[in-house]
């Protein structure tokens, strides 16, 4: 049985009353429908709609240990965010082309997650990334706390 592909319009259908348009030369706009919170206040949108003519970067997990410390979870964070910046610079990319991050928590908390949405607006600004925080019990070293991957866009 052969399974054709439905048209992608029919799965992407947002009014554009809902989009944040800046300019037409943008490669992500973000998008929080009128009907669902306005998530861009905790530095990340419901989505982020991309243009066709970008060139994408996956960025592999990001972490913020350092031998001699500090180690703390703010500082882990801090250190993972600028090592994602430097591998999306590597790459081509800037912090403006990211278009989805996920976050990986260790004993996640408010207080954790106060300083998540603190950083994440310093970081991505007015025009910020979707986002997924996964709280877990566990990251690949016992020292860690702190876990960022990213998908960005960028010109070609």
């Amino acid at each position: 049985m052969i399974i054709r592909a439905l048209p992608l319009a029919l799965f992407l259908t947002v009014s554009a009353a809902s989009l944040n348009f800046a300019t037409a030369k943008e490669m992500k706009t973000a998008v929080n429908p009128d009907h669902l919170a306005n998530t861009t206040q905790f530095g990340y949108s419901q989505a982020t709609v991309v243009s066709a003519s970008a060139k994408v970067i996956y960025i592999a997990g990001q972490i913020g240990i350092k031998d001699g410390g500090p180690n703390d979870f703010e500082s882990q964070v801090d250190r993972a965010f600028d090592n994602l910046i430097s591998v999306l610079k590597a790459a081509g990319g800037r912090i403006k082309d990211v278009v989805k991050i996920t976050l990986l928590i260790k004993d996640h908390d408010e207080k954790k997650l106060q300083y998540l949405v603190t950083k994440r607006r310093q970081v991505f600004g007015e025009n910020p990334p979707a986002s997924t925080l996964v709280p877990v019990s566990a990251l690949a070293l016992r020292s860690l706390d702190f876990e960022i991957d990213a998908i960005a866009v960028a010109s070609r």
